[in-house]
């Protein structure tokens, strides 16, 4: 998540709170905000995932919520929700980009996988390159993220498409690697039926023979 200290620099920030995504835990709450901001960032991130999930809307970039005088935006980072007050005439994509620019300063998180973790990522980047090709990787970036909204759960908060790759962004924890890796594999096999759907299964064998002969 970064240093947070840094967030009581930038102008205009009432108050803010951190949310763990994977149980909805109030992490940190503070600021001079009249709201209780941990509460509603729990509530509204967890609203949030909902409907993503539903209407397969692939990655939100951030959720905005105005009372009163007063804006809350919320967006993720790494494994977890940020919850952040502002006045309501400020624009949320302004926000946003003050925090990264206070971010960009920071060492990034070193990304440490288990082997059975990255092998199954390896192969889900695999298996998009062989049945998109340059062509058609943003289509199946897209049946990926329908892949996440429905079967991922727990893994969600902490994967994403970065530059065009499904990637780690913060490290897993250690006793949810078996839940991890089996959510993986059933992406996996979302992914290969989805092939044989589009392709037929002579074509998609073919696909998915390739990159087995890659991991080897």
């Amino acid at each position: 998540m970064g240093d947070l200290e840094k967030l009581d620099n930038i102008p205009g920030i009432v108050g803010y709170a951190v949310v763990r995504a994977d149980d909805g835990a109030v992490e940190t709450v503070k600021g001079s905000s009249t709201a209780s901001v941990g509460d509603l960032t729990a509530f509204f991130s967890s609203a949030g995932e909902v409907i993503r999930d539903s209407l397969n809307l692939g990655d939100i970039q951030y959720i905005s919520i105005c009372y009163g005088n007063s804006r809350l935006v919320i967006f993720t980072r790494g494994a977890k929700y940020l919850g952040v007050e502002i006045p309501r005439e400020t624009e949320p994509g302004e926000l946003i980009k003050k925090i990264e620019a206070t971010e960009a300063t920071e060492p990034k998180v070193e990304i440490q996988l288990p082997r059975s973790i990255s092998s199954k990522l390896q192969q889900i980047n695999l298996l998009i390159d062989e049945f998109g090709g340059k062509e058609n990787k943003n289509h199946w970036l897209a049946l990926l993220n329908q892949g996440l909204g429905i079967l991922g759960g727990d893994l969600n908060p902490y994967v994403g498409n970065i530059n065009l790759k499904f990637e780690f962004k913060d490290n897993p924890p250690a006793e949810k690697e078996d839940d991890f890796v089996q959510a993986l594999r059933s992406i996996i096999d979302f992914l290969v039926k989805k092939a044989v759907e589009e392709m037929g299964s002579s074509q998609a064998r073919a696909k998915v023979q390739a990159v087995i002969e890659k991991m080897r």
